[in-house]
């Protein structure tokens, strides 16, 4: 069943389709997947067999590995040879993919031949463009986006800083998306999956994880239940004392909502707040820029 997601190219759509909810649930509760590194993005390669690399994913900080997320992906996904690719990374705009879930990769500037589909927040270097087509440098060579479906900017920086409200229309367009333990793609999400790629998609690097969100990036500021506002993230844990049990994070939406991708077998949803029994407490991480 796993076969769509161990090809080069991947195909994340397929692997989902043809999951049922008790194959959902099972990389779940043996942590088969840990992450997604979205087409095009910088990886440190820190071991390896014969057909698998284990990986840190730049861009997810982790308390695990301060080069980033760490997994292991297939080999046959990962380029070493970024050669042209890599400076152009590093050296040009890049566009960034903000409409979603996903959206065209195209071979021509006419955008009819699709070569694949690449998720939201996908960045990739821009190295042209024509009327209605950004064109993209992608490890190996060139290809499209539609300008509607991307933005290009110089630098990480120059992303327009939300607002909480940003954030919350930001989520609302993967109401429905299927929840994937280790998702951080348009395609499906995990719980803080869902609030990283949230945060990325407007400049903001928060933690990979749960836990990490609310202690390691440090980012984060504590807001009391009564004073929440949208784009606040909202913590459970088994441990109220240590934050370290943190286990699930979801996103306030105001009017006592909140959104969250929530377990296998529900997809991600608004839904009224739990101040319940594991409620750990709230953070903000929003703040005015200098």
């Amino acid at each position: 069943v796993d076969q769509p997601a161990l090809e080069s190219p991947v195909d994340i759509q397929n692997w989902l389709d043809s999951m049922t909810d008790d194959e959902f649930r099972d990389l779940t509760s043996t942590s088969r997947t840990q992450t997604q590194a979205l087409y095009g993005t910088k990886v440190y390669i820190t071991g390896r067999n014969d057909t698998w690399c284990q990986l840190a994913v730049t861009g997810q900080p982790s308390p695990s590995n301060d080069l980033g997320y760490p997994g292991w992906v297939p080999c046959s996904q990962v380029t070493t040879d970024a050669g042209k690719y890599g400076h152009l990374q590093e050296t040009r705009p890049f566009a960034l993919v903000k409409k979603g879930p996903t959206v065209g990769l195209y071979r021509d500037a006419s955008l009819k031949h699709k070569i694949m589909d690449v998720s939201f927040d996908t960045r990739l270097p821009e190295v042209g463009r024509t009327g209605k087509a950004i064109r993209v440098a992608v490890p190996g060579g060139s290809a499209y986006l539609s300008s509607d479906d991307a933005k290009v900017y110089k630098k990480a920086s120059d992303i327009p800083y939300p607002t909480g409200e940003d954030l919350v229309e930001t989520g609302k367009i993967f109401l429905g998306r299927p929840y994937l333990w280790g998702g951080t793609s348009g395609y499906a999400f995990d719980c803080s999956g869902f609030t990283h790629t949230i945060y990325d998609s407007h400049g903001i690097t928060i933690g990979r994880d749960a836990g990490p969100q609310a202690y390691f990036t440090g980012h984060g500021k504590p807001v009391e239940r009564e004073d929440l506002q949208a784009g606040d993230l909202i913590f459970y844990a088994s441990n109220l004392t240590d934050a370290t049990s943190i286990y699930h994070v979801a996103m306030f939406a105001g009017d006592g909502n909140m959104l969250e991708a929530y377990a296998a077998g529900t997809p991600t949803r608004l839904t009224p707040v739990r101040f319940n029994d594991d409620y750990w407490g709230a953070e903000r991480f929003l703040h005015h820029k200098n």
